[in-house]
């Protein structure tokens, strides 16, 4: 005998939006657009301004999400784009609503306060290029020039883009100071921005070899990082870098099939997102991972 009442036992949203997601992913949906990282920079460019933003899930449906900081003077949280992957689109079952599970990006806002009360070290401009001549001078810088110049594809390449080498200009944070009391302030606020300084001057040859080798000025230095000061912007814009994607989005919609991607400790799903929008010439990162921490 058919039971008196069916129950939806597990038949959850989330579970349908899994399953969905599977499926479209299976018939080459892209989970990322050129179109929609370039539409939520701008918006959250005007964050101060605007009462909603609209996402588009991988479906195509569009989303309104309100503002949490409309119409703050001094807003305290910034936004920025966090990105899902596509494991944590089938398998990791998000606190957000229900509508945004089949996002695969959503604004994501970061209080930034303590930072902000860190400041920027001395002198940033000099260290930066001691670091950039220390890296000229070094054999890796030399290794890595003939390797370049090897490699063929290279002759093809008019944009390079970087995503996530690191500000150069920041303090370290106060806990750090703690722990390495002992240490010179200035040997500490030096040995935090260098790693990032030395990042950016690998950025710089890369452009220098490939200028070099199409015999023109024209291949183009980009870098994304949402954790960039404003002093940090402008030494590397006067160092030849345009900055782009400031929310963490409109550096990937530059992505194409003449491009170079380098990226060192980026958390968005890089690999994903660059496969959707392109196949460029050359990508350099660290770690070959798929951000599958589910298994």
């Amino acid at each position: 005998m058919p039971a008196e009442h069916v129950l939806e036992h597990d038949c959850t949203a989330w579970r349908a939006s899994s399953q969905q997601m599977a499926n479209l992913y299976s018939k080459g949906v892209r989970l990322s657009r050129r179109g929609d990282l370039r539409d939520i920079e701008q918006q959250l460019a005007a964050h101060a301004t605007r009462r909603l933003f609209t996402v588009r899930s991988v479906d195509g449906a569009a989303l309104a999400i309100k503002n949490p900081m409309f119409g703050q003077e001094s807003p305290i949280w910034k936004p920025r784009v966090k990105f899902r992957d596509y494991w944590r689109l089938i398998q990791d079952q998000p606190d957000d609503p229900e509508g945004t599970h089949r996002c695969s990006y959503l604004p994501h806002w970061l209080n930034t306060s303590a930072q902000s009360f860190r400041g920027v070290i001395a002198n940033p401009d000099t260290l930066f290029e001691e670091t950039r001549l220390a890296w000229l001078k070094s054999r890796s810088c030399a290794l890595l020039k003939s390797r370049l110049e090897q490699t063929a594809v290279i002759k093809t390449v008019s944009k390079i883009i970087c995503f996530g080498l690191g500000d150069i200009c920041r303090k370290p944070p106060e806990w750090l100071g703690r722990h390495a009391s002992a240490r010179d302030d200035d040997d500490l606020e030096a040995s935090f921005v260098r790693g990032a300084m030395t990042q950016h001057a690998i950025a710089l040859t890369f452009a220098q070899v490939c200028r070099e080798v199409a015999g023109c000025c024209d291949v183009a230095l980009l870098a994304q990082d949402p954790d960039y000061t404003d002093e940090a912007r402008a030494i590397l814009t006067r160092c030849g870098f345009s900055i782009v994607g400031e929310f963490g989005a409109g550096g990937f919609a530059e992505i194409d099939d003449a491009s170079l991607v380098f990226s060192v400790f980026v958390e968005a799903p890089l690999k994903q997102i660059t496969a959707d929008m392109a196949r460029p010439a050359i990508i350099i990162s660290t770690g070959f991972d798929v951000f599958n921490d589910s298994e």
